[in-house]
């Protein structure tokens, strides 16, 4: 029976037994969680025991794809990295761009299951129906564009590359999985799962075709999403997810000095206008996108010559930048490009770093721990050693590298005051105070690998935008309320809980987040979505039912993390982002309200109001008895 939109496969790779098994993927499960994250989150719950070390070789590194992944949707490049996070211990979710999920596809498989550890360093390559397991012990250590070179060299030019670099090989904890040289797995220690199971990458190419239920009808809907998309995401085009980074200053809402406060007076030196002007090459899009938010940028000379390279993301720049209060654009340039080659999450390295400077400052760190290194904010060499540190795991690095919630643990006192996490994962450059009152859930329990801006849902969308999701017969208020408005609570989690079930369709179904949060007329809107589904696979699958495999999806990843000792309590913001902003155009804002905000999420999510765990009965509406079992007994 063919399976449209699916390549029908599961690919497991056992290291510690040099074991390659095929497995077909039955229709009922694919029915059920549709692929992607939801078939992912339905493995390690399965087959991964409770409490294990996430960088043992009992941990799994899965490989995702979703039924849209590598076809003609805009967006369709992504791939899904799922394991559970050595930085966290609980959920740890991934995504990248470019072309490494597509060629899984083309290879024939839907998810790749990597289990056990090697001995040695390997990597793995895989070409249609040939997988080998081959020694790495020749690139082991090298940066990340060398292994790619070499990598590409030693198989197929046509092949794309998922690869770690010299920190996903020390177990740095927020070590990124790093796709067709820049494109960047960044959250959640990834690379570190890889590294402790001693594989430096995975190559990948394929030749096999997607079949199509309805080819007319599923070519007629991607043109229509494609044209939709183009006509709503120029700005992002031209400018990079950067490009929002001036407005946001203006408004007071750029996270800075180690969200201190939410105003960079420098913010204009590195905004993505100004990149555009001194420093891009050219604009890069993945694979199916029509937008090219990538910048292939460089420094042609002077004291942070850097080669070209696809880099300069909004929140690297924040948080590399505004958070350390450096302005010099080059610099952070060559930030980025020191990120990517040695494979760490920019985000976490950012705010490891602030928070460094500030323990500095504060006499909690000193030159005998960092080794005479004076922490200075402004400073963009300390920003540079400090990555250089991190990666390598040297020196005040080796503490630093174990991220943000370890490190004030280790520190104590009052350094777990000025600690921006949640669950130990690092917050990102939105600040709930100033971006979003909805950024308050998002952060505390709206994600569940921790605080996240973009997964499964930016809050922003329903508060700044005025377009049409699809989801106004479902109950999403409308209009919008303002984005300090935390007055209709009621009405803020409603709409938040619909945003969640229509974000998280992007990771269960294989494309990029950006397609879908369009701020006006919403290119790939809930409706656009099924009928792209349903032509695809030939499946008859009503929007309701799609938000409900969202849910169902979604609930299984909050019940992995109840397994693993998450309760309510964990459900909470950093200290100082319950703190009044200090200075700029938000001066005085603060989240007062997030107590009774999570009362209501947990009533319409269906979950138990004192612990956070989801209730028997919607563990059971959902179609997942068996988990209610092992949850409540």
């Amino acid at each position: 029976m063919t399976l449209y939109g699916y390549a029908g496969k599961i690919l497991r790779i056992n290291l510690s037994k040099g074991r390659i098994t095929v497995h077909n993927v039955t229709e009922s499960s694919l029915k059920m969680y549709l692929g992607g994250t939801g078939l992912a989150v339905r493995i390690l719950w399965d087959y991964l025991k409770p409490k294990v070390d996430p960088l043992s070789s009992e941990n799994k590194f899965i490989i995702a794809t979703g039924p849209f992944t590598g076809t003609l949707i805009p967006g369709s490049g992504s791939v899904e990295f799922c394991f559970k996070s050595p930085l966290t211990c609980i959920w740890g979710e991934t995504r990248a761009g470019g072309r490494f999920g597509p060629k899984v596809k083309f290879a024939g498989y839907d998810l790749i299951v990597i289990e056990g550890s090697s001995d040695k360093p390997v990597y793995i390559y895989i070409h249609d129906d040939i997988v080998e397991i081959k020694d790495a012990s020749h690139i082991w250590g090298k940066t990340v564009h060398e292994s790619t070179e070499i990598l590409l060299e030693e198989t197929s030019r046509d092949a794309s590359v998922a690869c770690i670099g010299p920190a996903g090989e020390r177990l740095v904890r927020f070590a990124n999985v790093m796709v067709d040289y820049d494109r960047a797995a960044g959250r959640c220690g990834g690379g570190a799962v890889l590294g402790s199971k001693k594989v430096k990458a995975i190559v990948v190419d394929g030749d096999k075709d997607i079949a199509i239920a309805r080819p007319r009808e599923f070519y007629e809907a991607a043109l229509e999403a494609i044209n939709a998309v183009k006509a709503q995401q120029i700005r992002l085009g031209r400018y990079g997810t950067l490009g929002g980074l001036a407005s946001l200053n203006k408004t007071g809402a750029l996270p800075t000095k180690n969200f201190q406060t939410t105003f960079f007076e420098e913010a204009e030196k590195i905004s993505g206008e100004t990149l555009a002007e001194k420093y891009l090459i050219k604009p890069r899009a993945c694979f199916a996108c029509p937008i090219g938010c990538g910048r292939y940028v460089w420094v042609p000379w002077g004291k942070y010559k850097t080669p070209p390279h696809e880099g300069m993301e909004y929140e690297t720049v924040d948080m590399l930048g505004c958070q350390t209060l450096v302005s010099d654009l080059e610099a952070l340039i060559k930030a980025s490009y020191l990120c990517n080659q040695y494979g760490i999450d920019t985000i976490s390295t950012g705010n490891v770093i602030a928070f460094a400077i500030e323990a500095f400052e504060r006499g909690l760190i000193t030159e005998k721990d960092t080794g005479g290194l004076k922490l200075e904010w402004g400073n963009p060499d300390v920003v540079l050693s400090l990555i250089e540190m991190i990666a390598r795991r040297e020196g005040i690095g080796h503490l630093l590298a174990e991220g943000v919630k370890r490190v004030s643990e280790k520190i104590g006192g009052k350094a777990v005051d000025f600690a921006c996490h949640v669950k130990g994962l690092e917050v990102p450059a939105h600040d709930p105070r100033a971006t979003s009152k909805s950024f308050a859930i998002q952060y505390a329990i709206g994600n569940p690998r921790g605080a996240c801006h973009i997964e499964p849902v930016w809050p922003g969308l329903w508060d700044f935008s005025r377009i049409d999701l699809g989801l106004r017969e479902y109950g999403l208020p409308w209009p919008p309320l303002s984005r300090f408005d935390e007055e209709e609570v009621d009405k803020r989690v409603q709409a938040y809980r619909l945003l969640i079930l229509y974000g998280e369709l992007a990771g269960i179904l294989g494309i990029c987040r950006f397609p879908m949060q369009s701020r006006y007329d919403n290119a790939l809107n809930l409706d656009r979505i099924v009928k792209l589904l349903t032509s695809l696979t030939g499946w008859d699958i009503s929007a309701k039912e799609l938000l409900l495999i969202s849910e169902r999806v979604y609930t299984l990843k909050r019940a992995f993390n109840v397994r693993e000792g998450i309760t309510r309590k964990d459900d909470r913001l950093p200290k100082r982002l319950m703190e009044p902003v200090k200075t700029g155009p938000s001066q005085g804002q603060r989240v007062v309200n997030l107590d009774r905000m999570l009362d209501k999420f947990y009533e319409v999510m269906g979950w138990d109001r004192d612990t956070g765990r989801p209730t028997y009965d919607k563990l059971v509406e959902l179609g997942l008895a068996d988990i209610a079992v092992i949850l409540w007994r």
